[in-house]
Formats: C-alpha cells, structure tokens, sequence
C-alpha cells in the first residue's frame, strides 16, 4: 500500500512517500532530491545512470531528466523524503544564470551530518502543531547544504539543456501544440506532421534537444496538469480524467500511480492539507 504527504513552501514542495510499487520512466518540472529513510530503497536509473539510495547517498535528478524507480518487490516498501525545488528559486538562491543544471551527479554524497540533517527535518515536520516559518528556513537550509555538495562534485557548472528559445523551431512548436492540446489524446505520428517531419527524425530531434522522447515530456505535461487539477480544483476523478482525455478512471488512476508512487485519491487528501503524517516515521539514527 502506498501513501503520501506533501508540505510546502517558496522553495517548492517536501513529500514523504511510503512507497512499493514501481514508477515508470517519467520527469518532473522541478528539481528533485530523494532521500531514503527506512525500508526497501529499491533501484533509480537516473539520465542513464543506476542510483542505489541509502543514508550516504541522496539521488539528484535535474528539472526534465528521465529517471525511474524499481522496487524489488511489491510486497516490500520504503520510505522517502523528496525535495520538489523549483529551479529558478533555486537558481536565483545561488546566484547561477539560467538554465544552469542544480546536479553534476545523480547523487549526493551524504556524511553521518549531514543525513541526521534530514531526519531532524522529517522530525520537525512531523510535530504538525509546531509548524511555522522556522521549518521552511530549516528546510531552505538542508536545501542549501544538498545543493553545496552537488555542486562540489563538479568544477564546471555544465547546461541543464537547451533554452526555450534555442531549440530548434519544429521542437518548440510541437511543444506548443502538446500545450494547447493537453486536454486531448495525442497521436505522434500527426503531431509530425504538424511541425514537418517523419515520425524517426521528429523522435530523434526532439530526445537530442531536450534529452526526453515526446511520450515522456507528454506525459510530464500531463502529470502537471493532473497535480493542478486534483489540488486547485474540486472536480471528481472521472471529471479530472475525461478533462486529461483519459477514457476511464482506472486508466488515469494507474497513469498517476505510475509516475507519483500513489493514487490519485490519495495525493488529493494529501495536498487538501498542510501537513499530514502516516503512522510510520524513520527510527532515529
């Protein structure tokens, strides 16, 4: 059984997701940090590269990097405190240019320090009654040392990936058209046409430009509506599927639990509040 609790603030958002079931190859807008704290860890591939976690390594993943989740058994779960960071905060916070990737490495080296760090954060958030601008400054802080042993792992700040307005005019139009279409079922082979080229050349151009195939950065698109969808609006599932051009609720319902860890249903509840805590926390280290 999965769950998940959100708390959020100017940096983006923390999640805590008690998780066994796998997640699909998929990308996230922010940048993400994820970091295990008890139970199964399970495998990530990350941009190509496999990622084990555990208390001395965070996985890193860039805002629109590919990456995926297996566990090695259904029955096992684990538990994992994820940092969403919206990357221009992030970029502005430490003064780099643009477009600057927050991640060298999908991973974090993480000292004896620094992981109790993260428990003393999951610990503070817990106390739901305390809950006030002190955790934010808490968490901006652990936020700030993660992103000071990222970047250390690396002298030369390397480009996240290609600037809105520095992909090539097809790719920014087919983008366009997923955009202004997010709400209807898509076929490739016509989005294609629609920008002038083959099906191969269209995959190709587009994984080269922005490190994703169309189906991933589709399905990100979509995956960011539907998390608007279920916190903005009071809309029922079914609505929320029809209006992402899903056919059923149960196909919808498997694409989220596919790409988040958890149903939809349950990311509902979770975000309708603050904060809320499972019954389960790490054990102190």
């Amino acid at each position: 059984m999965s769950s998940i609790k959100l708390y959020r603030g100017e940096f983006g958002h923390v999640s805590v997701l008690n998780v066994s079931s796998n997640l699909v190859t998929h990308a996230h807008t922010e940048a993400h940090i994820i970091i295990w704290l008890e139970g199964a860890a399970g495998n990530m591939v990350i941009g190509g590269e496999a990622v084990t976690p555990g208390p001395a390594a965070a996985a890193a993943v860039n805002s629109l990097e590919p990456h995926s989740h297996s566990m090695a058994s259904e029955h096992e779960s684990g538990l994992f405190l994820a940092f969403y960071i919206d990357p221009q905060w992030a970029l502005r916070r430490r003064g780099l240019p643009s477009g600057t990737a927050l991640f060298a490495k999908p991973t974090i080296p993480m000292d004896l320090r620094l992981y109790r760090a993260v428990v003393d954060i999951f610990n503070l958030l817990r106390d739901e009654g305390n809950i006030d601008d002190f955790v934010d400054y808490e968490i901006e802080r652990l936020i700030d040392s993660l992103l000071d042993v990222a970047q250390a792992q690396s002298v030369r700040l390397r480009p996240l990936h290609a600037q809105s307005n520095s992909l090539d005019y097809r790719v920014r139009k087919a983008i366009d058209l997923m955009k202004l279409n997010i709400c209807e079922r898509i076929c490739f082979d016509d989005l294609a046409r629609k920008v002038g080229l083959s099906r191969a050349h269209f995959f190709s151009l587009f994984k080269e430009q922005t490190r994703l195939t169309p189906n991933v950065y589709w399905n990100t698109l979509r995956m960011d509506e539907a998390r608007r969808q279920l916190q903005c609006s009071e809309d029922s599932l079914i609505s929320v599927a029809c209006n992402l051009g899903f056919t059923t609720q149960g196909n919808f319902s498997r694409f989220f639990r596919d790409h988040v860890g958890v149903p939809p249903i349950e990311y509902r509840k979770a975000a309708a509040a603050r904060i809320e805590w499972a019954s389960v926390f790490p054990t102190e280290r």
